[in-house]
């Protein structure tokens, strides 16, 4: 069984996750590999960038396309409360790539401005996994819902709809939602809903992400130790959807003496006063270190597909206050393993952030119930299954 991963880039939340499934996959002995549009990494093995010798005739229909192609930066421009956008085609051609020829199985993950739907669905007679690392599949080209301006980009929007159906009609594909309320999101799509689906969350390798000692870890980011750490981060912070003002509002309504508010990410703006920014994490290690140096992490996120950042301060043995996204209301177990919000404002995720403080909370618990829930092993076997069902040669 050979199994081709496409993903537009080769990093950020998306790519990590359908990395991890890679690399387990390998350890499996399972012929995988992943098509990336963009690649940044090297060291991944069987990883590829895409590349391709067109001719001239398609040289110019390529040109075309990105000439009309509305992508993300031009939305952003005109409507900076767009934190992406994507439509439904792309000047590549990804049928025509080696590796996707001789794979068995295709599997869709993060594919804005890489995958034309029109061509490859069109070209295509293998079995499609579309896993979904957010809601880019249910409509027209949003990835997520929360201060979308769906009136605004009404025509596009249908446009892309009307695109994605016409190109999915008659294809086997099963969709992979990342979470149950990505899977409600999907079922209620008059564009998906009516494909199978099977959700499987997202998984962790635990050597990587696991306990130690907190006062060693402090000392690496040379953090307070007299105070009781709030970690909170993300790699696109200055988003609405990620929460960080809301954050802030509610750090301002805790104790600074007691309590001190660290954020990781690529942050830009300005910090509340007595926060500490210890800049992007890209080392694995490194950011597992960060998790073990917090008291509580800070799920900040109004609306999230799964969280990865919440499972990796989990498998670390650090408790959750979040807010009722999507991917917390799945993995979060009030009592056991963290705090949900009780609304979307400052005050309820203070409220939340005081109670998780304040708990004595059961790190070996914490543990046993991430690693019982979301190894990434376990989630092979979910893949396997399903690679089986729809391939079954």
């Amino acid at each position: 069984m050979k199994i081709l991963h496409i993903n537009t880039i080769d990093k950020g939340g998306a790519a990590t996750a359908i990395i991890r499934i890679h690399l387990a996959l390998l350890e499996r002995g399972i012929d995988s590999k992943v098509l990336v549009l963009k690649q940044t990494k090297s060291g991944i093995p069987h990883v590829y960038r895409f590349q391709s010798t067109p001719s001239v005739w398609k040289r110019i229909v390529r040109k075309f396309k990105r000439l009309v192609r509305k992508d993300a930066a031009r939305l952003r421009a005109q409507y900076p409360e767009v934190e992406w956008f994507s439509l439904p085609t792309s000047p590549y051609d990804i049928t025509e790539h080696p590796l996707c020829r001789e794979a068995d199985i295709i599997q869709l993950n993060w594919v804005s401005g890489f995958l034309d739907e029109p061509s490859f669905f069109r070209k295509n007679k293998k079995p499609v996994i579309w896993r979904m690392p957010d809601l880019y599949a249910c409509g027209g080209g949003y990835h997520y819902e929360k201060g979308f301006p769906f009136q605004k980009l009404k025509n596009i929007l249908d446009r892309g709809s009307s695109i994605r159906s016409k190109a999915l009609r008659g294809s086997d594909i099963t969709f992979v939602p990342i979470s149950n309320w990505v899977n409600e999101k999907a079922g209620e799509s008059s564009v998906i809903g009516s494909f199978p689906r099977q959700v499987i969350d997202n998984g962790l390798d635990f050597s990587i992400f696991q306990p130690m000692d907190k006062l060693e870890a402090r000392a690496r980011f040379d953090l307070p130790t007299d105070k009781k750490i709030i970690l909170v981060g993300s790699d696109i912070s200055m988003s609405e959807r990620k929460g960080l003002r809301l954050t802030f509002e509610a750090w301002t309504q805790l104790d600074a003496a007691r309590y001190q508010l660290v954020l990781f990410g690529a942050y830009e703006g300005t910090l509340p006063d007595g926060a500490i920014h210890t800049g992007h994490i890209s080392d694995e290690r490194s950011l597992a270190t960060l998790y073990n140096a917090a008291d509580v992490f800070c799920m900040s996120s109004i609306e999230e597909a799964f969280g990865q950042v919440t499972i990796e301060a989990l498998a670390c043995g650090v408790p959750v206050a979040s807010f009722p996204n999507g991917g917390s209301l799945d993995i979060i177990r009030p009592g056991v393993n963290g705090v949900l919000a009780r609304s979307f404002s400052s005050e309820s995720l203070a409220a939340a952030l005081t109670a998780a403080l304040e708990t004595e909370w059961n790190m070996e618990a914490i543990v046993d119930d991430t690693r019982d829930r979301f190894s990434i092993k376990n989630k092979i076997e979910q893949y396997l299954q399903l690679y089986g069902s729809v391939w079954p040669n």
